[in-house]
């Protein structure tokens, strides 16, 4: 994990300008938030807000004249909801360069059920602000990416006079590549744009990615229906149900949507702090530039075994946690645990330099037909070794992930070689004696390697 003022050498300037300090060979898990637009001051952005709802009310106002699929209103729809990722940013899930957009067929559901929408009398353009709560396969990164997409010219805008504020040119950096004004990304070969901190979010719109189950907990009828239809726990239905429901029940119903578009419209986003940074990887990124070799690489051995050397990567990574204060990048400023995902990018910071060195491929959240396995290391077709990583916060899925995940995912990899890391942040107590329990159970030729790392934050030695 690189970091943009790493990179050049600018210790802590960028977040000075409250600049986005871009991790260079990594997507940033920060999104831009459309309600963070709205109430920005950066100049560049002040209009961004009605800029893009100025264009969604093009495209709704081309299907309320439609009469159709097939005629040109519906088509001109269609061909304006054409978003595309913004190479540059360093935002979102994706692994390499460049994102997938939306593509035809999620374009083409998308605006059949903007079309039901407006019919039944909704016209706000914020109804596309929300797609993601009754479309399937529209995450944040999507969302995000189009409203990149719209704000393309006032991010190049900020990106300029940003780089001019600090003196990011060729002039002063020579040995470094220049397309035009813009600085090249030498991990990802395209062009660095910068994002200000104050329209970035750990989550994409609203108050909670987690709207789904909002707007049915506070809409009565929504609940009331979803008491006699439904008739099961609510909250432990899949998502995808969740937006089919919405879906057929709820984008049909003008004072249902209205209900829904207006609370939506009154909701407030405070700004993300960068300076706590909750999410964890700008605290991360940092940490990592901090790294002497010595942590990270010792003993290499050509000889090893994947499961020999991807052992040794755990044991290191353990030592990092429980010795050398690793663990204080899984807690907020405030102790509370941080998500899942920064230990699954802690380790990858540890463990990418230990396999290149080993001449091992390293693939982070490999999907393998059942979800993703959090890594795989390999060398050639045969030598396989699976690690899943569990925090012991996550107690729902601590025994799942031991007694059923990781067998799936042996099942399709065709390898034994398996290692359950299971990271101890304050978990239940009762959850981990169960999952010792099942791991005691095992047939020896099919037990995983377990591995309990200690990461409970220690107070200091001078208060023993």
């Amino acid at each position: 994990m690189i970091l943009l003022s790493t990179y050049l050498n600018i210790g802590n300037t960028l977040n000075s300008v409250k600049a986005f300090d871009q991790i260079l060979d990594l997507d940033a898990n920060y999104f831009i938030n459309i309600n963070r637009v709205k109430d920005t001051n950066i100049k560049e952005f002040k209009n961004g807000y009605k800029k893009i709802n100025d264009y969604f009310g093009n495209i709704g106002l081309l299907l309320k004249h439609s009469k159709g699929q097939s005629d040109r209103f519906y088509k001109e729809a269609i061909k304006k909801f054409n978003f595309h990722e913004v190479n540059g940013i360093g935002l979102g899930y994706s692994k390499g360069s460049k994102g997938s957009g939306f593509g035809k067929e999620l374009t083409q559901k998308i605006i059949n059920d903007a079309k039901v929408i407006i019919d039944a009398g909704t016209e706000d353009p914020e109804i596309f602000h929300l797609i993601g709560l009754f479309e399937d396969n529209v995450g944040p990164d999507r969302l995000s990416d189009m409203f990149a997409t719209l704000l393309e010219d006032e991010i190049k805008q900020y990106t300029k006079r940003i780089y001019k504020q600090l003196g990011i040119n060729k002039e002063n950096y020579p040995e470094l590549e220049f397309e035009g004004e813009f600085l090249i990304n030498p991990y990802k070969e395209n062009i660095i744009l910068l994002l200000p901190q104050d329209i970035l979010h750990e989550l994409p719109i609203a108050k909670d990615w987690d709207d789904i189950d909002r707007v049915c907990r506070e809409i009565e009828k929504i609940r009331n229906d979803i008491n006699t239809l439904v008739k099961k726990n609510w909250s432990k239905i899949g998502s995808t149900y969740k937006k089919s429901y919405i879906r057929e029940n709820i984008i049909s119903d003008k004072v249902l949507l209205n209900s829904l578009i207006n609370e939506y419209k009154e909701s407030k986003v405070e700004e993300y702090d960068f300076e706590k940074d909750p999410l964890g990887l700008s605290v991360l990124a940092a940490y990592q530039s901090k790294l002497k070799q010595e942590d990270l690489i010792e003993d290499i051995d050509k000889n090893k075994t994947t499961f020999q050397i991807t052992k040794d990567i755990c044991e290191r990574f353990k030592y990092q946690i429980e010795n050398k204060k690793a663990s204080q990048i899984l807690y907020t400023d405030d102790l509370k645990p941080r998500k899942e995902k920064i230990a699954q990018q802690l380790f990858l910071c540890i463990a990418d330099t230990y396999c290149k060195a080993n001449n091992l491929d390293l693939s982070p959240e490999c999907n393998i037909g059942r979800g993703p396995v959090d890594f795989k290391t390999s060398k050639g077709d045969k030598d396989k070794t699976l690690v899943e990583i569990k925090l012991t916060t996550n107690s729902g899925q601590l025994v799942h992930g031991l007694e059923v995940q990781l067998e799936e995912y042996s099942k399709a990899e065709e390898t034994k070689n398996l290692i359950y890391l299971v990271i101890d942040n304050g978990g239940s107590k009762n959850k981990i004696k169960e999952m010792y329990k099942v791991y005691d159970k095992f047939k020896s030729d099919k037990r995983p390697s377990l591995i309990f790392i200690d990461a409970i934050p220690k107070a200091s030695a001078s208060k023993y």
